[in-house]
């Protein structure tokens, strides 16, 4: 009976080892998710603050509304702002460069994100919409559209931000289900 109530008094000392075990490791993920999480998204919002800065201090933008990041052939941040009369821009900030050429456009002057959006939804609506954005590409300013067509390939359309033509289109399928 001796050995008995021995194995069982040490099999008993082994689960709350266990038990603090699991929790030690199910902490330490977390804390080093959160921490990775912080790491990635300061890389991506990294020089917003400079950017708007230079902004304000070389455009007619007073107040900026939010700020981007496009990477095509050359890193930009898109900056949308409004001047001191209530217009609205969207501004082009190359990231590269000592001497940056910044891009602006004029609401105005444009199509919008919601009628690019609209003509977009009434030409392929088995689509699966996934995002739309501004872009630059060899100093032209688009639309960039992006989404899952009918045949479930991912799908990258420029249009014009002027006019919403099509200039550009890229159709990526799947390698690997």
């Amino acid at each position: 009976m001796m050995k008995h109530s021995y194995s069982q008094s040490v099999g008993i000392r082994w689960l709350p080892i266990s038990i603090w075990t699991v929790i030690i490791i199910i902490v330490s993920c977390c804390i080093f998710g959160i921490y990775l999480y912080q790491d990635i998204y300061d890389k991506k919002t990294m020089g917003f603050e400079e950017t708007a800065d230079t902004i304000i201090n070389q455009t007619a933008i007073v107040d900026i509304d939010n700020i981007e990041l496009f990477h095509g052939e050359d890193a930009y941040h898109i900056v949308y702002g409004t001047t001191a009369d209530g217009e609205g821009r969207i501004i082009f900030y190359p990231l590269e460069g000592a001497e940056k050429d910044i891009l602006s456009v004029s609401n105005s002057e444009i199509i919008s994100k919601d009628e690019i959006l609209q003509n977009w939804k009434s030409e392929c609506s088995n689509c699966t919409f996934v995002k739309i954005s501004p872009a630059v590409i060899k100093d032209n300013i688009y639309w960039e559209v992006t989404y899952h067509d009918n045949n479930a390939r991912y799908v990258i359309d420029y249009m014009s931000i002027y006019d919403g033509s099509l200039d550009e289109q890229y159709r990526f399928e799947r390698m690997f289900n």
